[in-house]
């Protein structure tokens, strides 16, 4: 399978870097409920502490996503880790929705970067980030009716079916993980000019797939405009 980014992406987000972590034979039952407890704890704890009296607006990792959107045309989407930070800011937590899920959203918090994770048995082509034309069929998390992405949006596209709309902001139901995903790929997204942190999320979410769920990773790697694509 392979993962490309269009280059014109980088025009219009100059400091994207995409993170990829590919994922075989994960058992996606395994009870790491305790983890998730603990984890979550120590991370909700930390951005209490953090935000108490910021304005979310205005803090920096939301604000450039606010400013990536909106560069091609997307006025009310908001990144995922912008709903994330707020879930836990304001108290209501995170669902569990399934191992490897609930390992990313922890990731994503933990280093402020946002999170999507795709069953890759579950695409019929390769997976790519691009435009859409407008003419792409998306089935939105939960849903079964067929919907249309704006012309011009940033999506995750494998073939004519939409992944996830405006960068991670919407999951499509297709692709989703669920307790019978064994193989799947996630995808963190970098837009501050380094790496350092992306690094270190990478490292953790492997590591934590591969010890809690047994996983293989066959690939874990940085894509960027000079090594924008990946074949596993």
């Amino acid at each position: 399978m392979e993962f490309t980014i269009n280059r014109e992406i980088f025009k219009k987000v100059p400091n994207l870097k995409v993170g990829i972590i590919v994922i075989g034979n994960a058992d996606n039952t395994a009870d790491i409920g305790d983890f998730v407890e603990v984890e979550y704890a120590e991370i909700a704890g930390k951005a209490s502490a953090k935000f108490d009296g910021v304005e979310l607006a205005e803090y920096t990792v939301i604000k450039k996503w606010r400013e990536v959107y909106r560069g091609f045309g997307e006025k009310k989407a908001r990144s995922s880790i912008e709903s994330l930070i707020r879930r836990v800011v304001s108290g209501k937590g995170l669902y569990s929705i399934n191992p490897l899920v609930d390992i990313y959203n922890l990731a994503s918090l933990k280093f402020e970067l946002p999170c999507g994770g795709e069953d890759t048995d579950a695409m019929d082509a390769g997976l790519e980030l691009t435009f859409a034309d407008g003419g792409e069929i998306f089935i939105p998390l939960g849903g079964t009716l067929e919907e249309r992405p704006n012309a011009g949006e940033i999506i995750y596209k494998s073939g004519n079916a939409v992944v996830c709309r405006n960068f991670n902001y919407r999951e499509s139901d297709a692709t989703k993980l669920t307790a019978d995903t064994k193989n799947a790929v996630i995808v963190f997204e970098e837009i501050s000019g380094g790496e350092d942190n992306l690094k270190s999320a990478l490292k953790w979410t492997a590591g934590k797939v591969t010890e809690l769920l047994g996983a293989e990773i066959t690939a874990n790697t940085i894509l960027d405009e000079t090594h924008s694509g990946l074949t596993w």
